[in-house]
């Protein structure tokens, strides 16, 4: 679970924006409890084209990336463009979080115009909001609080061979300590990343065990299917989606111990785990009054979008956050908003979180979300972004938000001229 995150030189957020998870409203309704403290469910980050609200999902994203996959080439263009200073300067980000029984704070700096590592730091805070340091490394320091003191020197030695890679990319699944653990399980299983036009995604329902579900789900949104067909393959066929699709898809094989499917930009595949392996099947679609099958891509982008959707309501990831940029991509408002209420209403017993971005501002109504769950981005002068709550505004009984944000009441709409206007 996403407790709160910080970031500060990175795409468009030059200085430091935050986003807190923790409730800011004393009402009870729709939320998480976990141990001792409350968390808000969802959040939706509203805000105008190249506003900056999809870059706010790509900086969450970016720490999972660097801890999983490490520090690439790619990377270093990623500072934020605004203050040509901003090249020489740190990048900075910052996440708190529940993960396997225990809450953590985790941060980690670059110079990423250098690929150049400056801090990382891990700390595991208790009930009492107390902290216990258990590292923190600079480029000319290295604190270690664990009791275990003789890998110690081996972790010193992987990091001098590898000075600009996260501690946490090196050792968690090595060096045999529980906390470094569970802060790469967190960013590996539990922060899910869905982007617009994204090729290849994970479902963790087993589509034909979850089949009756999907359909059910299909019927009620509209979509015009009535039945999902499956016809096995051998494995080999899946070569003909490219060799980095294909290794992925073995990649996720691996790692896996259940059913489970992959969306992919064309096709969808069930992966059937029996006595242990893998069975093959790509799936087919069949509509009302036709007795014809159909590929999955050929359907729209739009019914496309509800598998990567309805996948979180039927088998929704325990402590998980699901990171969905533009949610309302290729679908209609409508059913946006009967998907919120399904999410809010199918998952009031499930430890899961949901932050999207939009600018459908149907959306902002009390009975599909909290004052304290929205969440503006805003374009500056200098072109920079800034992130801000609606909860900072004084309500004043406002009968319709969606309307008062329209108006310009909370910002983060374009800025229109009239023609002739400088």
């Amino acid at each position: 679970m996403l407790i709160t995150f910080k970031v500060s030189n990175f795409l468009s957020f030059s200085e430091e924006q935050s986003l807190s998870m923790i409730p800011s409203i004393f009402d009870n309704n729709d939320l998480i409890k976990i141990e001792n403290i409350k968390l808000l469910r969802k959040g939706v980050i509203f805000g105008a084209n190249s506003s900056g609200k999809s870059n706010f999902i790509k900086a969450i994203a970016f720490g999972k990336e660097l801890v999983i996959e490490g520090f690439s080439n790619k990377h270093r263009n990623k500072y934020s463009k605004i203050a040509s200073g901003n090249k020489d300067r740190e990048s900075n980000f910052e996440y708190t979080f529940y993960s396997n029984g225990k809450f953590y704070s985790y941060g980690f700096s670059f110079v990423l115009s250098e690929g150049k590592f400056t801090g990382e730091y891990l700390y595991e805070i208790d009930y009492n909001d107390n902290e216990k340091l258990l590292f923190s490394r600079t480029e000319n320091e290295f604190v270690w609080k664990f009791e275990t003191k003789e890998k110690q020197k081996k972790i010193e030695e992987l990091l001098q061979e590898q000075p600009n890679r996260l501690l946490i990319n090196i050792s968690a699944l090595s060096l045999g300590f529980e906390s470094l653990f569970n802060v790469y399980q967190w960013f590996l299983n539990k922060v899910i990343v869905s982007f617009q036009n994204q090729e290849f995604m994970r479902l963790e329902s087993g589509l034909m065990k979850s089949r009756s579900q999907f359909e059910k789900f299909l019927r009620n949104y509209d979509t015009g299917i009535c039945k999902i067909l499956f016809r096995k393959l051998d494995l080999e066929n899946l070569k003909k989606h490219g060799e980095e699709i294909y290794q992925r898809i073995i990649k996720e094989m691996k790692r896996s111990t259940t059913s489970f499917g992959i969306r992919l930009k064309d096709a969808l595949y069930n992966f059937d785990c029996v006595n242990g392996e893998f069975e093959v099947y790509e799936v087919f679609l069949r509509h009302q009054s036709s007795e014809l099958d159909y590929e999955f891509g050929e359907e729209s982008d739009g019914t496309r979008r509800m598998f990567d959707l309805m996948d979180i309501i039927i088998s929704p990831i325990p402590n998980a956050i699901y990171l969905i940029d533009e949610i309302n991509r290729s679908i209609h408002p409508l059913l946006t908003e009967k998907y919120l209420l399904s999410f809010k209403n199918c998952l009031k017993e499930n430890n899961v979180q949901l932050l999207f971005t939009t600018h459908e501002a149907n959306l902002l109504r009390e009975d599909l979300l909290r004052r304290d769950e929205v969440w503006f981005v805003e374009k500056q002068t200098d072109n920079s972004s800034k992130i801000f709550s609606l909860d900072i505004f004084q309500k004043e009984n406002e009968k319709d938000l969606g309307k008062a944000y329209l108006a310009g009441r909370y910002g983060g709409i374009p800025l229109l001229y009239k023609s002739g206007d400088e």
